[in-house]
């Protein structure tokens, strides 16, 4: 069994499409009018040249006086003067073809947007509802954006994050459509659970932590206050914006609904009102602004103006984006190429086709003057190439098989621009290579930063290798620090195959070490048990030793029963003092030896119970006469503890013969219902887009 694997250099290359494309197609319409037109004035051209010919002299003369022009040469002039002009118009319409990675780098701020999806929100005080006016609000305001980051988080009776801040505003917007009041299973109206939930999610920003809140003000929780005095001390600073009017209007029980509204218990209809004095102090204690988000959206617009854009903008990182690679020097050179060849090549017969006069006229100064402009600008094209991926020289010293001086150049870089994903996977791969895991596992995993999915998938992979030779180095020593690195590496490969579910190294990986996984918890379970085993064998004797000593006063009191038997009446009336006496010091006896039992043997334990035991026999009970064929006490015993293992036996097969009865209808034990129900919990635990727990909570006697 082997891991594979891969610590690959990010290469810029050039991935070729199959149809190109062109930037500016009409010019390629232009193009062909254009050339159309050149022809028809050609051929026009050609006939007036002949007319004239024939004017000038008979036809019999003709062939003489053109002898030496050639038609071949003229009709090649032709040809080249028509073809680069197609190339020049097609050059303009700047052919596309491939495409290339670069890194923009972006600069702005973080706003989590708060909106509330409660019941109340669909109140149509201000139209369509105030739902409605808020999310075209908000659409509108990220529109004016230009490199800020944004986040959505819905509340109503509690709060998750949708959308975590990006700067992609179409899956911001996206996110925000699918909004409405069923987004939260949870009913009411808590902004202290919403304030809590912003904090969590912005608690990795170590700037500024700018919370927008967008609700009606309406809390029916009445826990929002002292949330926002929390915020305060954690340094993030809550805006409010109000959506809907003072006088408010009834609550539609849905949307769309006409005529039914929600009525709380007595039956009585619930107006929802615009709470603004609340939302005034929540904003006033974090050191925000309150405003009005206004019939038009203005709400955002004002606070945007008056506080956001007085903070200090920074920089995100890079993002990679594929842009289509430029062709339009190639059809630009064979232009001038073309149309140099046309203006050069004479139309008369010769040895040279380019062969320039020796007779400096005006015109031949002229041509020659076209040919050294016509050599400089291919010479210049030609140097014009687009840009391909050339090998830094950190990548150069990876592929020499230098990977410390890598290291150096990528640590080098880093200095320079710390917030490149490219560079940290790229040092990643160096430290990969040299066997420092750790070093490797902590670069893969600043390369995640990146909103590349392809180097994403990359990174989690190739974290996934460092984690696993990490555990491995641990496994003699400490296997519970083995344990935790090969779950990492198990988390790291099912990352990588979400990102990329074809990816056969990762899928192999994955498959690996959650084998290796699974044989280093047996081993840890075997250990655990051999070090419990003195005890569990203790044990195992106490509840034998109970078993037989059970077993024995039975037989006893049947031996008291038939020893009664045999004596005279006058006998048997003592007797029962004897009895008595002997039950109570049983009794005794028995307290002792449990107390005892756990500092004894088990076989010290037997030789002194049967000691005791034959002891108050002697004391109690009179010995009968034996005869010849009956059985002693000790084959009474032995009787006894064979009945007691068949009847186990009995009972074990009884079990096993209900389980299957009750695994043919289909049916589960409880413990086996809750195996299944966790299991399926740590299945979807990494996904979960809605908030975990409101099954569990009591129901909410506000819920809108």
């Amino acid at each position: 069994m082997r891991i594979t694997g891969s610590s690959t250099l990010i290469l810029e290359f050039v991935p070729m499409s199959l149809i190109p494309t062109f930037a500016d197609p009409l010019w390629l319409l232009i193009g062909l009018i254009v050339c159309l037109a050149a022809l028809l004035f050609i051929l026009l051209n050609n006939l007036r040249r002949k007319k004239e010919l024939e004017k000038f002299a008979a036809p019999k003369l003709l062939t003489g006086l053109t002898g030496n022009v050639s038609r071949s040469r003229r009709g090649l002039k032709n040809i080249f003067f028509v073809l680069g002009i197609a190339s020049l118009f097609l050059a303009l319409a700047r052919p596309q073809y491939g495409e290339r990675w670069i890194e923009v780098r972006r600069k702005g701020i973080d706003i989590l947007i708060g909106v509330d999806v409660s019941k109340s929100m669909l109140v149509q005080d201000i139209k369509p509802s105030r739902l409605g006016r808020a999310k075209l609000a908000i659409r509108d305001f990220v529109a004016q954006l230009e490199g800020d980051r944004v986040g959505l988080l819905p509340f109503a009776g509690t709060a998750f994050l949708m959308c975590p801040l990006t700067t992609d505003y179409e899956a911001f917007n996206g996110s925000l459509d699918t909004l409405d009041v069923s987004s939260i299973p949870k009913g009411g109206t808590d902004i202290g659970m919403a304030i809590r939930q912003g904090g969590k999610a912005l608690s990795s920003e170590a700037n500024h932590k700018i919370f927008v809140l967008v609700t009606d003000g309406e809390d029916l929780s009445e826990d929002a206050l002292k949330a926002a005095e929390e915020a305060k001390k954690q340094n993030m600073i809550v805006y409010t914006i109000g959506v809907g009017t003072p006088q408010g209007e009834l609550i539609p029980l849905s949307e769309g609904q006409v005529g039914r509204f929600v009525k709380d218990k007595q039956g009585n209809f619930i107006t929802s009102k615009l709470d603004e004095e609340t939302l005034t102090t929540l904003a006033e204690t974090t050191g925000g602004l309150y405003v009005s988000l206004g019939t038009m959206g203005q709400g955002f617009d004002t606070i945007y103006e008056r506080k956001l854009s007085l903070v200090p903008e920074e920089e995100h990182g890079q993002r990679r984006r594929k842009i289509p690679i430029e062709r339009f020097p190639w059809p630009l050179g064979a232009a001038v190429l073309l149309l140099s060849l046309d203006f050069l090549l004479t139309g008369r017969r010769s040895g040279w086709g380019l062969r320039l006069p020796f007779v400096k006229t005006a015109g031949r100064r002229k041509k020659r003057a076209v040919l050294s402009v016509s050599v400089l600008v291919i010479g210049a094209v030609a140097g014009f190439v687009p840009p391909q991926a050339r090998a830094s020289e950190g990548e150069e010293l990876f592929k020499a098989g230098d990977y410390a001086g890598a290291e150096s150049y990528y640590h080098k870089a880093l200095e320079e621009d710390n917030a490149s994903p490219a560079l940290h996977f790229n040092l990643g791969g160096s430290l990969y290579r040299q066997q420092k895991y750790d070093k490797a596992a902590a670069a893969f995993t600043q390369a995640l930063g990146t909103d590349d999915l392809s180097l994403q998938a990359r990174s989690y992979y190739n974290r996934g290798n460092s984690q696993f030779f990490l555990g491995a180095s641990a496994v003699a020593k400490d296997k519970e620090q083995a344990q935790k690195q090969w779950s990492a590496a198990e988390e790291s490969f099912e990352a990588a195959l979400k990102l990329d579910p074809k990816d056969k190294a990762a899928s192999h990986n994955l498959e690996m070490v959650q084998k290796k996984l699974k044989q280093l918890k047996e081993e840890m379970q075997q250990s655990e048990k051999q070090c419990n085993n003195p005890q569990d064998g203790k044990d195992g004797e106490q509840d034998k030793q109970d078993n037989k000593q059970g077993k024995q006063n039975e037989n006893q009191q049947e031996q008291k029963k038939d020893g009664e038997k045999e004596q005279s009446p006058d006998q048997q009336k003592p007797q029962e003092g004897q009895k008595n006496e002997h039950d109570k010091k049983d009794q005794q006896d028995q307290q002792e030896k449990q107390g005892d039992q756990g500092d004894k043997s088990g076989s010290a334990e037997e030789k002194e119970a049967g000691a005791d035991q034959e002891e108050a026999k002697d004391k109690a009970v009179p010995k009968p006469e034996k005869k010849e064929d009956a059985p002693t006490a000790e084959d009474i015993q032995k009787a006894a503890a064979a009945q007691e293992e068949q009847q186990d036996k009995k009972e074990e097969k009884q079990m096993s013969a209900e389980d299957m009865e009750r695994r043919m209808m289909g049916k589960m034990t409880e413990e086996e219902a809750k195996n299944l129900l966790n299991s399926l919990k740590r299945e979807q635990g990494e996904l979960n887009f809605i908030p975990q727990g409101t099954g569990n909570e009591e129901p909410v006697d506000k819920d809108w």
